[in-house]
């Protein structure tokens, strides 16, 4: 699994406030299309923080019923792979719970998932504040979703980094791709 840091100001692990762990998926259909959330007028695949006492893939299985109504069967997560761990420590982050800005350390797993459910909304438990703030998710082409990231004009003062950790969750899940496909083709020749 690639790891990737995002540290721009240099901090040590010492100057950080707070440490959140978070999973994300590549979630796929049928139709090779990806599963993209907007989110407060962001992009975002589907996932979220880790809860006490779970691990990254019941993480990702409870998230994925909260946020598109759809249960993964056990070879559905079970064949979920982990292709990129992003940390990104960030000055200034804005934390809602705490009402001021932090620093914090944000460890994100990304999974790619191969699914045969579709959304289903009857089935999705959201927050208070996701519904306030018009959540929505749908499938789609992964050129379409880095499209939308990069012409999205919110200005929401979170968007900058989670633009930043879609985008790269995006442009390496190509790269994995295109080695898993290199692989392939050397094991069959």
């Amino acid at each position: 699994m690639k790891k990737i840091e995002f540290n721009e100001a240099s901090l040590s692990n010492g100057e950080v406030d707070k440490v959140v762990r978070k999973v994300r998926g590549v979630i796929i259909n049928n139709q090779g299309q990806c599963l993209c959330s907007n989110y407060a007028q962001i992009y975002m695949l589907v996932g979220g923080k880790i809860e006490k006492g779970e691990t990254e893939k019941e993480g990702l299985k409870r998230e994925l019923e909260e946020e598109a109504g759809i249960i993964l069967t056990d070879e559905e997560i079970n064949l979920a792979t982990p292709f990129l761990k992003i940390q990104s420590f960030d000055r200034n982050y804005y934390d809602r719970k705490e009402g001021r800005e932090l620093t914090r350390l944000t460890e994100t797993t990304f999974y790619e998932v191969h699914t045969k459910s579709s959304i289903n909304k009857e089935k999705m438990n959201l927050t208070e504040s996701e519904k306030e703030r018009g959540y929505s998710c749908e499938f789609m082409n992964l050129s379409k979703i880095s499209y939308l990231v990069e012409t999205n004009q919110s200005n929401n003062p979170k968007k900058k980094f989670f633009d930043r950790e879609i985008l790269t969750a995006l442009r390496e899940y190509a790269k994995y791709k295109a080695n898993e496909r290199e692989e392939n083709d050397i094991q069959m020749n």
